[in-house]
C-alpha cells in the first residue's frame, strides 16, 4: 500500500481521536437535577463491563434511546443527509484523482445503499428490543429509596399488542434491577395491580420485604385512561371503573376522590397534560391532584422544554405538590434515563412501596429528580444535525473509562485494516 494511501486512512481515525478528547475540554455532568440544578456528588453511573466493552455502540443505542419523538425524525432525516454528504465527498474526491471516477457507478451505489440501510436497521432493532446490559444509578444514602413511578407491563394493550409481549411482571423487574432502582411502581393501563398481602385482586405484582438483595420491588398502582388526560394513581386501588370520570368533571372527580376512595397519589402523567391540560394546571392541582411528571422517558412524551420544566416546577412549588420523573417503561430497548430519590430519614430501604407514598405525601421536595444528559428537544443542534448532537452530547458526557474504550476501538480498527492490506 502507497504512503499516500496509508497518510489517507489515518485522517479518520485522528480527527475522531482529536474532536473525543476535545469533548473533554469542554465536559458535562452526566447526571443532573432539573430542580436544584446539580446532582449530589456521590452518585455516579456504575458501568457494566459487556458495556464498557463495546462502548461505542453501547453509548450511542442510549443517546438516541434518549431523544424526544421530534429528535428522533431529526436523527433520521440527518443520517439519511449524513449518508448522501459521505456519498457525494466520496465521489467528488475520488473524482479529483481520476476523471473517469466521476461517473457514477449505479449498481455499486446500489450495493452500499443496501448495506448501509441493513447496518442502519439493525442497529436501531437491535437497540429496541434487547434488553443489554445497562448503567445503573450508584452512590445514594442508605436511607434514599431509588424509585420509578410509571411503568408498564403485558397487561398494558400497547405492550401486549407488540413484540415486547413477553414483557411480564418479572421481566419489568429485572429491566429496573439493571438500572438499580430499589423500587417501582407498576402502572398498566386501567388494570389495578394489588399486592398479595390483600384480599383484593392480583394481577402478579409482589410485595418483598427486603431490596436488599439487589431485585428491584414491584409496587402496586394503575394508570387511568381519563378525558384528555391519564391520572397515575400510586397504591393498591383495586378495580377503578373509568366510566365515572367522563369529561373534565370526571377528571376533578377523579383527582379529588383518589386518596378518599382508592388511598391512592395521583400524578399527572405526560404528554397528556402538556398537550390538553396546560393552561389548567393549577385547577387540577387544586382540584386535588399528588404530583406532576416533570421527566419522562418515552419519545413522546420526552418534549418539555426548558421554560416549561420551570412552569411545571414553579406550579408544583406554589401549591406543594412532588414532581417525578418516570421511564414509562414499556419494555423497548434497555435505557434508564431518570431516576429518582426518596429519602426516608431513619429508615432502610425494606419494604419501600409504603414508605415512599408516605414521603410523597409530604409534597414538593421529597422526591429528588436525577437525569441524564442528553440532547434535549430545544436544545441548539438544528433537527438534521440531531446525529451529530447524539455523539457530541455523548462525547461530552463520558467519563475517561468509556473515552479509553472509545479510542481503543477506533486504533484497533485502524490496526486490523493495515494488517489485512499488508497481507492482500
Amino acid at each position: 500500500m502507497s504512503q499516500q494511501r496509508m497518510r489517507s486512512r489515518l485522517v479518520s481515525p485522528l480527527v475522531l481521536t482529536g474532536l473525543i478528547l476535545a469533548a473533554r475540554l469542554v465536559s458535562v455532568p452526566p447526571l443532573s437535577d432539573p430542580v436544584a440544578g446539580a446532582a449530589p456528588a456521590a452518585l455516579y453511573l456504575k458501568i457494566p463491563w459487556v458495556y464498557l466493552l463495546f462502548a461505542p455502540v453501547f453509548t450511542l443505542w442510549d443517546g438516541v434511546s434518549m431523544l424526544s419523538m421530534t429528535r428522533l425524525v431529526g436523527f433520521l432525516g440527518g443520517t439519511i443527509a449524513v449518508y448522501l454528504l459521505w456519498r457525494v465527498s466520496r465521489w467528488l474526491l475520488t473524482g479529483m484523482n481520476s476523471p473517469r471516477a466521476l461517473r457514477v457507478r449505479p449498481l455499486h451505489e446500489g450495493k452500499v445503499l443496501l448495506l448501509s440501510a441493513t447496518l442502519f436497521a439493525a442497529f436501531v432493532a437491535i437497540g429496541a428490543v434487547w434488553h443489554r446490559p445497562m448503567l445503573s444509578l450508584a452512590g445514594t444514602a442508605p436511607d434514599e429509596i431509588i424509585v420509578d413511578f410509571h411503568s408498564h407491563t403485558n397487561v398494558s394493550h400497547d405492550v401486549r399488542d407488540t413484540w415486547m409481549r413477553g414483557f411480564d411482571t418479572e421481566a419489568n423487574r429485572r429491566w429496573h434491577s439493571r438500572a438499580g432502582f430499589d423500587a417501582a411502581f407498576i402502572t398498566d393501563h386501567n388494570v389495578s395491580h394489588q399486592s398479595p398481602d390483600t384480599s383484593r385482586h392480583t394481577s402478579g405484582v409482589s410485595r418483598q420485604t427486603s431490596s436488599a438483595g439487589g431485585e428491584t420491588v414491584l409496587c402496586p398502582g394503575i394508570e387511568i385512561s381519563a378525558w384528555r388526560a391519564h391520572i397515575v394513581l400510586l397504591g393498591n386501588t383495586g378495580p377503578v371503573d373509568r366510566r365515572r370520570y367522563r369529561g373534565l368533571e370526571g377528571v376533578l372527580m377523579l383527582l379529588a376522590t383518589s386518596d378518599s376512595e382508592y388511598g391512592a397519589l395521583s400524578l399527572a402523567s405526560l404528554p397528556e397534560y402538556r398537550r390538553n391540560h396546560w393552561n389548567r394546571l393549577d385547577s387540577l392541582v387544586a382540584a386535588g391532584l399528588d404530583g406532576l411528571e416533570l421527566v419522562n422517558a418515552s419519545p413522546k412524551a420526552n418534549e418539555l422544554t426548558r421554560p416549561e420544566v420551570k412552569h411545571v416546577i414553579d406550579v408544583a412549588r406554589h401549591h406543594n405538590r412532588f414532581v417525578a420523573g418516570v421511564s414509562d417503561s414499556h419494555g423497548w430497548g434497555a435505557t434508564s434515563m431518570v431516576w429518582n430519590l426518596v429519602r426516608t430519614p431513619g429508615e432502610s430501604r425494606q419494604d419501600p412501596c409504603p414508605k415512599v407514598i408516605r414521603q410523597l405525601r409530604t409534597g414538593f421536595g421529597s422526591v429528588r429528580i436525577i437525569e441524564r444528559h442528553r440532547v434535549r428537544p430545544d436544545d441548539w443542534w438544528p433537527a438534521l444535525a440531531t446525529p451529530l448532537g447524539v455523539v457530541w452530547e455523548t462525547w461530552r458526557s463520558m467519563g475517561w473509562s468509556l473515552v479509553a474504550s472509545w479510542l481503543i476501538w477506533i486504533w484497533a480498527i485502524v490496526v486490523v485494516r493495515r494488517r489485512r492490506d499488508q497481507t492482500s
